[in-house]
Protein backbone atom coordinates (compact mmCIF):
# COMPACT_ATOMS: atom_id res chain seq x y z
CA UNK A 1 0.00 0.00 0.00
CA UNK A 2 1.27 3.48 -0.88
CA UNK A 3 1.96 5.73 2.08
CA UNK A 4 1.80 9.53 2.19
CA UNK A 5 2.42 11.11 5.61
CA UNK A 6 1.34 14.44 7.00
CA UNK A 7 4.29 15.45 9.18
CA UNK A 8 3.69 17.81 12.11
CA UNK A 9 6.40 18.26 14.69
CA UNK A 10 3.75 19.06 17.29
CA UNK A 11 0.40 17.25 17.22
CA UNK A 12 -2.01 18.01 18.80
CA UNK A 13 -0.97 21.61 18.43
CA UNK A 14 -2.49 24.84 17.11
CA UNK A 15 -6.26 24.69 17.05
CA UNK A 16 -6.89 25.04 13.32
CA UNK A 17 -4.03 22.84 12.15
CA UNK A 18 -4.82 20.14 14.69
CA UNK A 19 -8.49 20.14 13.67
CA UNK A 20 -7.52 19.98 10.00
CA UNK A 21 -5.21 17.00 10.43
CA UNK A 22 -7.55 15.19 12.83
CA UNK A 23 -10.55 15.54 10.53
CA UNK A 24 -8.75 14.76 7.30
CA UNK A 25 -6.62 11.99 8.83
CA UNK A 26 -9.69 10.24 10.22
CA UNK A 27 -11.41 10.38 6.83
CA UNK A 28 -8.37 8.80 5.15
CA UNK A 29 -8.87 5.66 7.25
CA UNK A 30 -12.00 4.86 5.24
CA UNK A 31 -10.24 5.02 1.84
CA UNK A 32 -8.63 2.06 0.11
CA UNK A 33 -5.30 2.00 -1.69
CA UNK A 34 -3.41 4.63 0.29
CA UNK A 35 -2.33 5.01 3.90
CA UNK A 36 -2.09 8.57 5.21
CA UNK A 37 -0.78 8.71 8.79
CA UNK A 38 0.15 11.75 10.83
CA UNK A 39 3.80 11.67 11.87
CA UNK A 40 4.48 13.68 15.00
CA UNK A 41 7.60 14.53 17.00
CA UNK A 42 5.76 15.54 20.15
CA UNK A 43 7.89 14.73 23.18
CA UNK A 44 5.22 14.33 25.86
CA UNK A 45 1.93 12.41 25.71
CA UNK A 46 -1.19 14.54 25.59
CA UNK A 47 -4.66 13.92 26.89
CA UNK A 48 -5.81 15.45 23.59
CA UNK A 49 -4.32 12.63 21.49
CA UNK A 50 -6.85 10.65 19.54
CA UNK A 51 -7.92 7.13 20.35
CA UNK A 52 -9.01 4.42 17.96
CA UNK A 53 -11.59 6.63 16.26
CA UNK A 54 -9.06 9.27 15.28
CA UNK A 55 -6.38 9.35 12.59
CA UNK A 56 -3.43 6.99 12.41
CA UNK A 57 -0.62 8.68 14.37
CA UNK A 58 3.03 7.57 14.17
CA UNK A 59 5.11 9.03 16.99
CA UNK A 60 8.84 9.76 17.09
CA UNK A 61 9.13 11.38 20.50
CA UNK A 62 11.77 14.06 20.48
CA UNK A 63 13.06 16.96 22.57
CA UNK A 64 14.46 19.57 20.17
CA UNK A 65 17.99 20.79 20.82
CA UNK A 66 17.50 23.73 18.44
CA UNK A 67 14.74 24.97 16.08
CA UNK A 68 16.02 22.94 13.10
CA UNK A 69 16.54 19.72 15.04
CA UNK A 70 14.90 16.48 13.82
CA UNK A 71 14.59 13.21 15.77
CA UNK A 72 17.34 10.74 14.94
CA UNK A 73 14.84 7.89 15.27
CA UNK A 74 12.78 9.36 12.43
CA UNK A 75 15.78 9.73 10.13
CA UNK A 76 17.01 6.20 10.97
CA UNK A 77 13.54 4.81 10.23
CA UNK A 78 13.65 6.42 6.80
CA UNK A 79 17.18 5.22 6.10
CA UNK A 80 16.65 1.74 7.52
CA UNK A 81 13.45 1.04 5.62
CA UNK A 82 11.20 0.67 8.66
CA UNK A 83 9.39 3.81 7.48
CA UNK A 84 8.69 3.92 3.76
CA UNK A 85 7.10 7.05 2.38
CA UNK A 86 5.99 7.64 -1.20
CA UNK A 87 5.35 11.28 -0.41
CA UNK A 88 4.83 13.69 2.46
CA UNK A 89 2.84 16.82 3.28
CA UNK A 90 4.56 19.54 5.33
CA UNK A 91 2.60 22.25 7.12
CA UNK A 92 3.09 25.88 8.12
CA UNK A 93 4.90 29.05 7.08
CA UNK A 94 8.26 30.20 8.43
CA UNK A 95 8.95 26.98 10.37
CA UNK A 96 12.61 25.97 10.86
CA UNK A 97 11.64 22.35 11.36
CA UNK A 98 9.69 22.33 8.07
CA UNK A 99 12.87 23.53 6.35
CA UNK A 100 14.86 20.75 8.03
CA UNK A 101 12.22 18.19 7.03
CA UNK A 102 12.17 19.40 3.43
CA UNK A 103 15.96 19.03 3.18
CA UNK A 104 15.92 15.60 4.82
CA UNK A 105 13.22 14.33 2.47
CA UNK A 106 14.91 15.87 -0.56
CA UNK A 107 18.19 14.10 0.25
CA UNK A 108 16.34 10.78 0.39
CA UNK A 109 14.43 11.31 -2.84
CA UNK A 110 11.04 11.58 -1.13
CA UNK A 111 8.82 14.22 -2.78
CA UNK A 112 6.77 16.53 -0.62
CA UNK A 113 3.81 18.89 -0.88
CA UNK A 114 4.09 22.08 1.12
CA UNK A 115 0.95 23.54 2.75
CA UNK A 116 1.63 27.06 4.07
CA UNK A 117 -2.03 27.38 5.24
CA UNK A 118 -1.74 31.18 5.38
CA UNK A 119 -1.31 33.32 2.23
CA UNK A 120 1.98 35.17 1.71
CA UNK A 121 0.31 38.57 1.80
CA UNK A 122 2.17 41.70 2.88
CA UNK A 123 0.35 41.79 6.23
CA UNK A 124 1.78 38.36 7.05
CA UNK A 125 5.29 39.28 5.93
CA UNK A 126 5.33 42.62 7.79
CA UNK A 127 4.81 40.99 11.20
CA UNK A 128 8.38 40.42 12.49
CA UNK A 129 9.42 41.68 9.05
CA UNK A 130 13.22 41.57 9.41
CA UNK A 131 13.22 38.05 10.81
CA UNK A 132 10.89 36.82 8.08
CA UNK A 133 12.86 38.57 5.32
CA UNK A 134 16.04 36.78 6.36
CA UNK A 135 14.29 33.45 6.84
CA UNK A 136 12.55 33.76 3.46
CA UNK A 137 15.82 34.10 1.56
CA UNK A 138 17.70 31.48 3.57
CA UNK A 139 14.98 28.86 4.07
CA UNK A 140 11.35 29.45 3.09
CA UNK A 141 12.07 30.13 -0.58
CA UNK A 142 14.07 26.89 -0.77
CA UNK A 143 11.17 24.90 0.73
CA UNK A 144 8.79 26.29 -1.89
CA UNK A 145 11.14 25.90 -4.85
CA UNK A 146 11.92 22.26 -4.05
CA UNK A 147 8.36 21.16 -3.29
CA UNK A 148 6.62 18.87 -5.77
CA UNK A 149 3.58 21.13 -5.34
CA UNK A 150 2.17 23.84 -3.10
CA UNK A 151 -1.29 23.05 -1.74
CA UNK A 152 -3.35 26.15 -1.02
CA UNK A 153 -6.67 26.45 0.77
CA UNK A 154 -8.02 29.07 -1.61
CA UNK A 155 -7.37 30.10 -5.22
CA UNK A 156 -6.95 33.66 -3.94
CA UNK A 157 -3.69 32.61 -2.25
CA UNK A 158 -1.89 31.90 -5.51
CA UNK A 159 -1.38 35.50 -6.62
CA UNK A 160 0.69 36.56 -3.54
CA UNK A 161 2.83 33.45 -4.01
CA UNK A 162 3.44 34.20 -7.69
CA UNK A 163 4.29 37.81 -6.86
CA UNK A 164 7.19 36.45 -4.81
CA UNK A 165 8.53 34.65 -7.89
CA UNK A 166 7.38 31.10 -7.18
CA UNK A 167 6.83 28.86 -10.20
CA UNK A 168 6.07 25.70 -8.21
CA UNK A 169 2.83 23.98 -9.34
CA UNK A 170 -0.19 24.78 -7.16
CA UNK A 171 -3.09 22.59 -6.05
CA UNK A 172 -6.21 24.09 -4.43
CA UNK A 173 -8.19 22.27 -1.77
CA UNK A 174 -10.53 23.64 0.91
CA UNK A 175 -11.00 22.58 4.51
CA UNK A 176 -13.88 20.33 5.53
CA UNK A 177 -16.12 19.21 8.37
CA UNK A 178 -17.59 16.03 9.80
CA UNK A 179 -21.40 15.88 9.61
CA UNK A 180 -21.22 13.47 12.54
CA UNK A 181 -20.29 16.47 14.67
CA UNK A 182 -23.91 17.59 14.47
CA UNK A 183 -24.36 15.46 17.57
CA UNK A 184 -22.47 18.21 19.43
CA UNK A 185 -25.05 20.86 18.66
CA UNK A 186 -26.16 22.05 22.08
CA UNK A 187 -29.49 20.82 23.36
CA UNK A 188 -30.18 24.47 24.17
CA UNK A 189 -29.03 25.63 20.73
CA UNK A 190 -30.35 29.00 19.73
CA UNK A 191 -32.50 29.71 16.74
CA UNK A 192 -30.37 32.54 15.31
CA UNK A 193 -31.94 35.95 15.66
CA UNK A 194 -34.97 34.81 17.64
CA UNK A 195 -33.86 35.22 21.27
CA UNK A 196 -34.37 38.32 23.39
CA UNK A 197 -30.61 38.79 23.56
CA UNK A 198 -28.09 38.65 20.71
CA UNK A 199 -24.81 36.72 21.05
CA UNK A 200 -21.88 37.23 18.66
CA UNK A 201 -19.22 34.51 18.91
CA UNK A 202 -15.53 34.51 17.96
CA UNK A 203 -13.73 31.19 18.44
CA UNK A 204 -9.99 31.00 17.86
CA UNK A 205 -6.70 32.14 19.28
CA UNK A 206 -6.31 35.58 20.89
CA UNK A 207 -4.11 36.89 18.08
CA UNK A 208 -4.87 40.51 17.24
CA UNK A 209 -2.51 40.88 14.25
CA UNK A 210 -3.62 37.80 12.33
CA UNK A 211 -7.21 37.41 13.50
CA UNK A 212 -7.96 41.14 13.55
CA UNK A 213 -9.46 41.05 17.04
CA UNK A 214 -8.65 44.69 17.66
CA UNK A 215 -10.59 45.53 14.48
CA UNK A 216 -13.48 43.35 15.63
CA UNK A 217 -13.67 45.03 19.04
CA UNK A 218 -13.49 48.54 17.58
CA UNK A 219 -16.05 47.68 14.90
CA UNK A 220 -18.30 46.15 17.55
CA UNK A 221 -18.01 49.36 19.60
CA UNK A 222 -19.14 51.39 16.59
CA UNK A 223 -22.03 48.97 16.04
CA UNK A 224 -23.26 49.35 19.62
CA UNK A 225 -23.55 53.11 19.15
CA UNK A 226 -25.96 52.57 16.24
CA UNK A 227 -28.46 50.25 17.96
CA UNK A 228 -30.81 50.93 20.89
CA UNK A 229 -28.93 51.45 24.15
CA UNK A 230 -31.03 48.86 25.97
CA UNK A 231 -30.37 46.14 23.38
CA UNK A 232 -29.05 42.96 25.02
CA UNK A 233 -26.00 42.29 22.87
CA UNK A 234 -22.82 40.44 23.81
CA UNK A 235 -19.55 39.68 22.01
CA UNK A 236 -17.95 36.46 23.27
CA UNK A 237 -14.24 35.85 22.55
CA UNK A 238 -13.16 32.24 23.16
CA UNK A 239 -9.77 30.61 22.66
CA UNK A 240 -6.19 30.34 23.83
CA UNK A 241 -4.24 33.50 24.65
CA UNK A 242 -1.38 34.27 22.23
CA UNK A 243 -0.04 37.08 24.43
CA UNK A 244 -2.66 39.51 23.11
CA UNK A 245 -5.49 39.06 25.59
CA UNK A 246 -4.22 41.75 28.02
CA UNK A 247 -4.08 44.25 25.14
CA UNK A 248 -7.57 43.29 23.98
CA UNK A 249 -9.00 43.51 27.51
CA UNK A 250 -7.43 46.96 27.88
CA UNK A 251 -8.96 47.99 24.55
CA UNK A 252 -12.40 46.88 25.76
CA UNK A 253 -11.93 49.03 28.86
CA UNK A 254 -10.67 52.00 26.85
CA UNK A 255 -13.77 51.86 24.63
CA UNK A 256 -16.08 51.53 27.63
CA UNK A 257 -17.61 48.28 26.42
CA UNK A 258 -17.62 46.70 29.88
CA UNK A 259 -19.90 43.67 30.16
CA UNK A 260 -20.74 43.86 26.45
CA UNK A 261 -17.58 41.80 25.76
CA UNK A 262 -16.78 38.49 27.47
CA UNK A 263 -13.43 36.65 27.35
CA UNK A 264 -13.90 32.97 28.17
CA UNK A 265 -10.38 31.66 27.55
CA UNK A 266 -10.11 28.17 26.11
CA UNK A 267 -13.40 26.28 26.26
CA UNK A 268 -13.65 22.52 26.74
CA UNK A 269 -16.82 22.14 24.67
CA UNK A 270 -16.69 21.05 21.04
CA UNK A 271 -16.49 23.97 18.62
CA UNK A 272 -19.88 23.06 17.14
CA UNK A 273 -21.37 23.29 20.64
CA UNK A 274 -19.80 26.71 21.21
CA UNK A 275 -21.07 28.09 17.91
CA UNK A 276 -24.57 26.69 18.43
CA UNK A 277 -25.01 28.93 21.47
CA UNK A 278 -24.60 32.08 19.35
CA UNK A 279 -26.75 34.05 16.95
CA UNK A 280 -23.82 35.00 14.72
CA UNK A 281 -20.27 33.62 14.40
CA UNK A 282 -17.51 35.96 13.26
CA UNK A 283 -13.99 35.89 11.81
CA UNK A 284 -12.56 39.32 10.97
CA UNK A 285 -8.96 38.36 10.14
CA UNK A 286 -6.54 40.73 8.47
CA UNK A 287 -5.53 37.63 6.48
CA UNK A 288 -6.50 33.99 6.86
CA UNK A 289 -5.80 30.70 5.14
CA UNK A 290 -9.36 29.46 5.25
CA UNK A 291 -11.25 29.72 8.52
CA UNK A 292 -11.99 26.21 9.73
CA UNK A 293 -13.89 27.60 12.71
CA UNK A 294 -16.35 29.15 10.25
CA UNK A 295 -16.91 25.79 8.53
CA UNK A 296 -17.80 24.42 11.96
CA UNK A 297 -20.07 27.41 12.62
CA UNK A 298 -21.88 26.77 9.34
CA UNK A 299 -22.23 23.10 10.27
CA UNK A 300 -23.88 24.17 13.52
CA UNK A 301 -26.43 26.21 11.55
CA UNK A 302 -25.04 29.65 12.37
CA UNK A 303 -25.05 32.59 9.99
CA UNK A 304 -21.53 34.02 9.82
CA UNK A 305 -19.71 37.31 9.34
CA UNK A 306 -16.29 36.79 7.74
CA UNK A 307 -13.45 38.87 6.41
CA UNK A 308 -13.08 39.07 2.65
CA UNK A 309 -9.46 37.99 3.14
CA UNK A 310 -10.40 34.59 4.58
CA UNK A 311 -10.31 31.68 2.15
CA UNK A 312 -13.81 30.60 3.14
CA UNK A 313 -15.36 33.94 2.15
CA UNK A 314 -16.17 32.79 -1.38
CA UNK A 315 -17.98 29.72 -0.01
CA UNK A 316 -20.02 31.84 2.42
CA UNK A 317 -21.00 34.05 -0.48
CA UNK A 318 -21.90 31.05 -2.67
CA UNK A 319 -24.02 29.54 0.10
CA UNK A 320 -25.66 32.90 0.89
CA UNK A 321 -24.99 32.07 4.51
CA UNK A 322 -23.84 35.36 5.96
CA UNK A 323 -22.01 38.65 5.56
CA UNK A 324 -18.64 39.45 3.95
CA UNK A 325 -16.72 42.44 5.35
CA UNK A 326 -13.34 44.03 4.79
CA UNK A 327 -10.84 43.85 7.66
CA UNK A 328 -11.58 47.43 8.72
CA UNK A 329 -13.53 48.51 11.78
CA UNK A 330 -15.97 50.58 9.68
CA UNK A 331 -16.79 47.62 7.44
CA UNK A 332 -17.11 45.26 10.41
CA UNK A 333 -19.54 47.68 12.06
CA UNK A 334 -21.60 47.88 8.88
CA UNK A 335 -21.67 44.08 8.64
CA UNK A 336 -22.87 43.74 12.23
CA UNK A 337 -25.56 46.35 11.60
CA UNK A 338 -26.72 44.37 8.54
CA UNK A 339 -26.94 41.20 10.63
CA UNK A 340 -28.85 43.06 13.35
CA UNK A 341 -31.29 44.51 10.82
CA UNK A 342 -31.86 41.07 9.28
CA UNK A 343 -32.37 39.15 12.51
CA UNK A 344 -35.53 37.58 11.15
CA UNK A 345 -33.57 36.07 8.23
CA UNK A 346 -30.60 34.71 10.19
CA UNK A 347 -32.10 31.28 10.90
CA UNK A 348 -32.62 30.61 7.19
CA UNK A 349 -29.07 31.82 6.46
CA UNK A 350 -27.84 29.31 9.01
CA UNK A 351 -29.83 26.50 7.41
CA UNK A 352 -28.43 27.38 3.97
CA UNK A 353 -24.89 27.30 5.32
CA UNK A 354 -25.43 23.96 7.00
CA UNK A 355 -26.83 22.40 3.82
CA UNK A 356 -23.91 23.79 1.84
CA UNK A 357 -21.08 22.39 3.98
CA UNK A 358 -22.76 18.99 4.37
CA UNK A 359 -23.19 18.84 0.60
CA UNK A 360 -19.79 20.21 -0.44
CA UNK A 361 -17.20 20.38 2.34
CA UNK A 362 -17.12 17.13 4.32
CA UNK A 363 -13.80 15.59 5.33
CA UNK A 364 -14.68 12.48 3.29
CA UNK A 365 -14.98 14.64 0.17
CA UNK A 366 -11.75 16.48 0.99
CA UNK A 367 -9.92 13.18 1.60
CA UNK A 368 -10.96 11.84 -1.81
CA UNK A 369 -9.86 15.06 -3.50
CA UNK A 370 -6.58 14.86 -1.56
CA UNK A 371 -5.90 11.34 -2.84
CA UNK A 372 -6.45 12.58 -6.39
CA UNK A 373 -3.83 15.29 -5.74
CA UNK A 374 -1.36 12.76 -4.27
CA UNK A 375 -1.90 10.47 -7.25
CA UNK A 376 -1.10 13.33 -9.63
CA UNK A 377 1.82 14.84 -7.71
CA UNK A 378 3.49 11.70 -6.33
CA UNK A 379 2.52 9.31 -9.12
CA UNK A 380 0.96 6.76 -6.77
Amino acid sequence: MKKVAHILSYYPGQEGLTSFCRGLGTAFKNLDGVEVPIITFRNKPSKLEDGGDGPVVVKFRHRKLHPFDLPGTFLKALDGGTLTLHGAVLHGTYSPQVFALARALRRRGIPYIFMPHDPYVKKLRRHHAVRKFVYWHLCEKWVIENAAAIQLLSASHEAPLRELGSQTPVQILANGCDPGDLKFVATDARVPGQSQDFVIQYLGRMDRNHKGLDLLIRGYGRFLKEIPGDARVKLVLSGNDWEDRPFLEALVGELGLGEKVVFTGRVADHSVTVHSRADLSVLCSRFDGFGLTIVEALLSGRPVLVSSTAGIASYVEEAQAGFIVDPREESISEGLLSAWAQRGELAEMGRRGQRFVVGNLTWEMIARRSVAIYSKVFGI
